[in-house]
């Protein structure tokens, strides 16, 4: 139930409609899809793993403390701001400590993006 390459648009859409428990086992692999955000599967797979804020949240958790800077930021701009305030509660020291980084050519974008994540905790 997973895409079969990056274009594989149509198995996304089933996961839409998939019952949880058919998903819920699928979303640390599911997460792997939005590595790229160009990838033309990377936003349908946000919308379906938006679905499950609580039981991703630990995932996304993991990658922030993580050391791919791509699939970092990916979270920071297109999972985090999205996902409902409980959840955010739960991301905001991981977020925090990529926004007090210290500034480099290699890491600007990140911590500029989770200066912005940590805008979108605020109440």
């Amino acid at each position: 139930m997973m895409p079969k390459d990056k274009f594989d648009l149509a198995i996304v859409e089933n996961l839409k409609q998939a019952q949880a428990e058919d998903v819920l086992p699928n979303l640390p692999q599911m997460l792997e899809w939005i590595q790229d955000l160009n990838w033309p599967v990377a936003e349908p797979m946000i919308e379906v793993l938006l679905h499950y804020p609580t039981e991703i949240t630990p995932y996304v958790e993991g990658i922030l403390q993580g050391n791919d800077d791509e699939w970092i930021y990916n979270c920071l701009v297109a999972i985090v701001p999205r996902l409902p305030f409980f959840s955010k509660l739960v991301l905001v020291n991981a977020v925090e400590q990529l926004a007090t980084k210290d500034v480099t050519a290699q890491n600007e974008h990140i911590v500029e993006a989770a200066k912005q994540a940590l805008q979108s905790m605020e109440p």
